[in-house]
């Protein structure tokens, strides 16, 4: 880890970059993950794979594509996370250590004894913390750190807030994250920590409500306010309602769900409206396995997200044939770690599809030759995410729609529900639009006029329409969605299981009785 303080990370030349990552790889594979590793290093030996022979991007094929469901706990197989785990022993660091790191070793136990040693190798190597990710498994899967990669951890804050030029001089921080075993509060609160930035976690809507971080908000004056985008809009509104001031906010950090274009004009004009002279909305991506984050670069969004060539690989497939496509096109992302201990997946599929692919050139707008990816993502097939899935037949990408209702100027909240028609599983599918209209009061012309229009572009855009919309006072709908009481706010739902699972439960009981 003593690389991570150099400035190297952000510097590479593209021409370099294969080579210098590639050599990182190897080696991590060989000292790391093979000798302690449970699951790859099992895995390596069965299909024969030398890490020597990993010498070009391309050689990654030879390395099975990694899932959710490959790392997911199950009812049969609650441990599997574990296997996920490095776990060495004794005899495997004597057998896989390089000799330098040996040596190092030898030399603390000459001068602090045998306690000294292995107290350093538990603080590398033991897990002290977990962060937790839900799919469509009934158990959560969790990913471990060690002191180790909560280091890792810190130095992204670091480099987060000098790719964004925090001060922490002047600048302050609030975060509206829930308080949660998830990434994103702890990847702001190393960002806070690491760039010693005043920083104030307020836990979320469910913690503090709305009032309570609005009243915080204007005593800190933070210069950025992070949150889930949907929350942070939430409680924009409602601070240019009540009269606030946000002219001291300059940036957004926003993660957990996509942010369109349109979205951030949105945002951005709300805190203009609060006194807010230039701000930016800067979109900053994570996920629980890689137990990282990285921002886009704050020179704009068409620049993409920056990423840590020193600590991880990424390589964008063709989601269908899983194959790697050209650096530029469009495919599936997928993550390596280059290093880190404790809970680690080899070529992960997000499950992102990243609109424009991977470049290597210089920034052109902060210079760093980093490894970039397009912001342009969207999901591929988790619903809980905007997937894709079948309504009436009709192959409908729910990304589209969700962007759609979300950067609508017109719409203040929303939420669609999928359904069966008198919730009989043989019926056809319903597309039930719920809606809050800014301005125009439900019955209202101007309201009739918005539901049609936006029915129309619906149509148009995901080539279905509608079942009905029903207007919503904007409180009501902002319980319906979870807003103040749940992680992520419900803006889709699919309930066509739940008319499977109760006429399964009626011809049960027809049986029995």
């Amino acid at each position: 880890m003593a690389s991570m303080r150099s400035d190297r990370w952000q510097r590479i030349a593209p021409a370099g970059q294969e080579a210098y990552q590639m050599a990182l790889l190897r080696r991590f594979l060989t000292e790391q993950v093979l000798p302690f590793h449970p699951h790859y290093g099992a895995l390596f030996e069965e299909r024969g794979i030398d890490p020597a022979s990993l010498q070009r991007y391309s050689d990654l094929a030879r390395i099975p594509l990694s899932s959710k469901g490959d790392v997911a706990p199950d009812a049969s197989d609650p441990e599997r996370p574990r296997r996920f785990v490095l776990q060495p022993t004794p005899e495997s660091l004597r057998a896989a250590l390089p000799l330098g790191r040996k040596l190092r070793l030898l030399a603390t136990k000459l001068r602090y004894g045998a306690d000294e040693v292995r107290r350093r190798l538990g603080l590398e190597y033991r897990p002290v913390q977990a962060y937790f990710t839900t799919g469509r498994t009934a158990l959560p899967t969790s990913f471990f750190l060690s002191r180790y990669d909560l280091a890792i951890l810190d130095e992204v804050g670091a480099r987060i807030g000098e790719i964004n030029e925090v001060d922490p001089a002047v600048d302050r921080l609030v975060s509206l994250f829930p308080y949660a075993p998830h990434l994103a509060f702890w990847q702001v609160q190393a960002v806070g920590v690491a760039t010693g930035t005043f920083m104030l976690q307020t836990g979320g809507g469910k913690a503090m409500g709305s009032d309570g971080i609005l009243r915080a908000i204007a005593k800190v004056r933070p210069s950025y306010i992070c949150g889930i985008p949907g929350y942070t809009y939430h409680l924009l509104r409602e601070g240019v309602e009540q009269g606030r001031d946000f002219s001291f906010v300059k940036t957004l950090f926003l993660g957990g769900d996509r942010v369109t274009r349109d979205y951030r004009t949105k945002l951005c004009d709300l805190l203009r409206a609060a006194g807010a002279k230039e701000p930016r909305v800067v979109s900053i991506l994570g996920f629980t396995e890689a137990r990282k984050c990285w921002t886009e670069c704050p020179g704009g969004e068409e620049q993409g997200f920056h990423t840590y060539p020193d600590l991880d690989l990424f390589e964008i497939i063709d989601p269908d044939t899983g194959l790697p496509v050209p650096d530029g096109q469009t495919g599936e992302l997928v993550y390596t770690p280059l290093d880190g201990r404790a809970s680690l997946i080899l070529r992960y599929r997000t499950g992102d599809i990243v609109n424009g692919g991977i470049t290597r050139g210089a920034c052109p707008a902060c210079g760093r030759t980093v490894p970039r990816f397009s912001s342009d993502l969207t999901r591929r097939s988790n619903l809980t995410d905007f997937s894709l899935t079948k309504i009436k037949g009709t192959l409908v990408n729910l990304n589209v729609l969700s962007d759609l209702l979300c950067g609508e100027p017109r719409v203040e909240e929303w939420q669609l529900v999928i359904m069966k028609k008198d919730d009989d599983p043989l019926e056809v599918d319903e597309l039930v639009l719920y809606l809050s209209l800014r301005g125009a009061g439900e019955g209202s012309d101007d309201a009739e006029i918005a539901v049609r229009d936006i029915e129309r572009r619906i149509q148009e855009a995901a080539e279905v329409r509608p079942t009905r919309t029903e207007l919503v006072p904007r409180e009501e709908l902002l319980e319906m969605i979870g807003m103040e009481t749940l992680l992520k706010e419900r803006r889709i739902v699919d309930l066509r299981a739940r008319a499977r699972e109760k006429a399964a439960t009626e011809k049960g009981s027809a049986k029995s009785g």
